[in-house]
């Protein structure tokens, strides 16, 4: 999978430097979902890191500690995504990523409400700038975030009024995913069905 270019949106470009941070806001950066062995797969050195090893665990840790970005593991069965994305929803200003083998899932991930879907495997860059962004979204004011809802994107998704879907005909395909520098995943909410089709800016 190729590394992809930023959505158009108002947040500005992606730094390798720290992550930026809010006077007085001493939130964890990051808090895994994700198999033990998987740990080591997300950055260290820009993000703080807490771990959970199952459901409860990982909601005690966000109500607790209320981090800026919660990465999930689908595939990962002692993690349940609904209860995780509702605890995550409620502390107000923490965004939820999703990662998965394959996109068959992405539907369900979107229903749940997840702020980005990143496809295994991916390159360690790709992940950091994933990470890096969604804080970054966490610290918007109030006016970024109107300027990002007009362009009907949450987080790394993108909802495409236009485009339909080729089962159902339903408009309004979520991009969730690139699969190279032409084309892109799609996912329809209601029908649940995925697919690669052009890519948009």
């Amino acid at each position: 999978m190729l590394p992809p270019r930023a959505y158009s949106d108002p947040l500005p470009p992606y730094s390798p430097g720290p992550s930026p941070s809010v006077a007085g806001d001493h939130r964890p950066a990051l808090l895994l979902a994700v198999a033990q062995t998987d740990v080591e797969r997300f950055p260290a050195t820009r993000f703080s890191r807490t771990t959970a090893q199952n459901t409860v665990e990982a909601i005690r840790a966000i109500e607790r500690s209320r981090p800026r970005v919660v990465v999930i593991d689908l595939d990962a069965t002692q993690f349940d995504l609904g209860p995780i994305c509702t605890a995550s929803h409620q502390t107000g200003m923490t965004s939820v990523l999703v990662t998965m083998a394959g996109p068959e899932r992405a539907p369900q991930a979107l229903k749940a409400g997840c702020h980005g879907i990143l496809l295994k495997p991916f390159a360690p860059n790709l992940v950091a700038a994933r990470l890096g962004r969604l804080v970054r979204e966490t610290q918007l004011t109030p006016a970024a975030r109107r300027a990002a809802a007009v362009l009907l994107q949450q987080g790394t998704n993108r909802t495409w009024p236009d485009t339909p879907c080729p089962k159902c005909g339903h408009m309004g395909a979520v991009s969730f995913e690139f699969s190279s520098y032409r084309r892109m995943w799609y996912a329809c909410v209601p029908c649940e069905s995925v697919w690669l089709g052009p890519r948009q800016e």
